[in-house]
């Protein structure tokens, strides 16, 4: 079994070269993705889910949706379990092979997370959103193959799908109940949406109401934590932290202690420099509000965001921290958030298809549903925000990483890796000149403060530290209204951790630069990108040894 695009390995311009793709590793690996692509065809061909590959097969079923039910989960925990024995057989033969070893890691890591994900997390048993998220971008992928029965199928094979998630959902936490009750009101909406061009949603639209009401009759608790145990494993070994609460939570206090000085150093200079405002403990919020909004000439926010990227990546070409062949077969593109990912997301994101090798990836724009000041606030930011995004950012890495032609590097993502590197490459444009007066660092302190005190509140909520009202205090004081820190607090709990990642992620990286990177920032850069979201411990021993 061959998967469409993925499995070319034709690429050889990387340094984890895969001289042998039917090695007994390769080959498990093939077997393993194939299974859960056959079993998860949404889920998996999606970027939405750290803890499923990304993977879709050449000739998908399209009318087959993904198989959440007691008996199909039992299975796949129990292969799952199965590969993990094997791979640590082949561990044993490889002892000499450290790609063949960092392969090995990287696939037992994926396997035993998105068991216990399965098992233990259950989300698919009390987190109704996930299925609605399905839904949206089952339906998305549908409409843009270009096979044009493909929006048909998978019409016909919804109503089941929702069905089936209806009964899987049991002691749904009352604040899930609440998301997902306004979910299903979203996604009733992009359904009709889509009913003219695909009539078969006919019969979806009064599935889609069964299970809102199954959704108001469901099982019920207050509480949606997971037990200490399993938090633990969640921050340490699915968020890849390696580390316990109280450590985590001494990082956030360090990064926040250190952001508030430089917030506090930046904003003293541009209100001495520029503004005729007093200074006080909280001056760099007043620093903030006063820094110019940028100018939207007549091609409007896309024009803005289009423009800010040339000039990321001639500046990036410029430092030879990219390459013309990259830029010029894999663009970026910059288009208005669609409606099926403003369903699922709540600010501008990044996204491109699990192919190989990768033909170009997306920066979404979201701008609609945003009140005056806070389009204010996110608008200031587009410069670092494109960054993030593009180059050096997620496009950057995600680009590099379906290059590659070891299989499983192409295909597994890990948060803390994904997120800290787009978070280091703003930090990036600083150290390469870039970003460079008070300005500039005024509003990258401010991201990372934001970024740190969300870490903060993510850990709250799960430990029950924090309640909802607490949690959204803490956010206001990174100068969001009260509306938008209830709203993102109340969806913090959904994914235990991941906000962790941003901070933590970006002092690896900030780490691993000071240690080897300073002498020749490309070299540093191109190593780690073409490798995968490798182990931290697994980088370090190939940064050693370039």
């Amino acid at each position: 079994m061959v998967f469409s695009g993925i499995l070319n390995f034709s690429s050889n311009r990387v340094k984890a070269v895969d001289l042998n793709p039917s090695s007994p590793v390769g080959v498990l690996s093939h077997k393993m993705f194939e299974a859960l692509a056959r079993t998860f065809p949404v889920a998996c061909a999606s970027d939405e889910f750290y803890y499923f590959p990304q993977v879709m097969l050449p000739e998908p079923n399209w009318a087959v949706w993904d198989r959440f039910s007691a008996e199909t989960v039992t299975d796949i925990v129990q292969r799952l379990s199965t590969w993990e024995n094997e791979l640590d057989q082949l561990s044993s033969y490889h002892q000499s092979d450290l790609d063949a070893q960092i392969d090995i890691a990287l696939l037992k890591k994926f396997s035993l997370t998105l068991r216990e994900q399965l098992s233990e997390v259950r989300t698919w048993e009390f987190q109704p959103t996930f299925y609605l998220t399905l839904v949206c971008i089952g339906l998305a992928e549908a409409m843009e193959s270009k096979n044009s029965a493909a929006k048909h199928e998978r019409a016909k094979g919804l109503p089941d799908f929702l069905d089936q998630a209806a009964r899987n959902l049991d002691r749904v936490p009352l604040l899930f109940q609440d998301l997902g009750l306004k979910m299903v009101s979203d996604t009733r909406d992009y359904l009709v949406s889509l009913e003219k061009t695909v009539p078969g949603l006919k019969s979806a639209l009064p599935a889609l109401d069964r299970f809102e009401d199954a959704l108001k009759k469901v099982s019920t608790r207050r509480d949606f934590f997971l037990p200490k145990e399993l938090l633990e494993q969640i921050f340490r070994f699915h968020i890849h932290c390696d580390m316990d609460i109280q450590e985590i939570n001494q990082i956030l206090d360090q990064e926040i202690d250190e952001m508030q000085q430089v917030l506090d150093k930046e904003a003293r200079a541009l209100i001495l420099d520029r503004f005729a405002v007093p200074y006080s403990h909280d001056a760099w919020l007043e620093a903030l509000k006063s820094l110019p909004m940028p100018v939207i000439d007549g091609e409007g926010l896309l024009g803005l965001y289009r423009g800010e990227v040339k000039r990321l990546t001639k500046h990036c070409l410029k430092k030879g921290l990219v390459s013309a062949g990259m830029v010029f077969s894999c663009p970026v593109k910059v288009q208005p958030m669609p409606a099926y990912l403003s369903v699922i997301r709540a600010a501008s994101s990044y996204s491109i298809p699990p192919k190989h090798p990768p033909s170009g990836g997306t920066f979404y724009i979201l701008n609609k549903g945003m009140s005056d000041e806070a389009q204010k606030m996110y608008h200031r930011e587009y410069r670092m925000l494109s960054a993030h995004e593009t180059y050096p950012g997620h496009h950057f890495l995600d680009a590099s990483r379906w290059g590659l032609t070891r299989f499983c590097r192409r295909v597994i993502e890990q948060p803390i890796f994904y997120e800290g590197w787009a978070c280091f490459a703003e930090e990036l444009m600083g150290i390469t000149g870039y970003f460079s007066d008070p300005a500039h660092r005024l509003l990258l302190a401010k991201r990372r403060l934001w970024r740190a005190i969300r870490g903060k509140v993510d850990l709250g909520l799960q430990t029950g530290t924090m309640d909802i009202s607490t949690a959204a205090g803490y956010l206001e004081k990174t100068g969001i209204s009260r509306e938008q820190a209830v709203h993102s607090a109340s969806k913090y709990p959904l994914n235990p951790g991941y906000q962790l990642c941003y901070t933590l992620g970006l002092r690896r990286f900030l780490d691993l630069f000071q240690r080897y990177g300073q002498d020749n920032l490309p070299r540093f850069a191109d190593t780690i990108v073409n490798q995968g979201e490798i182990n931290f411990s697994d980088l370090e021993k190939i940064l050693n040894r370039t």
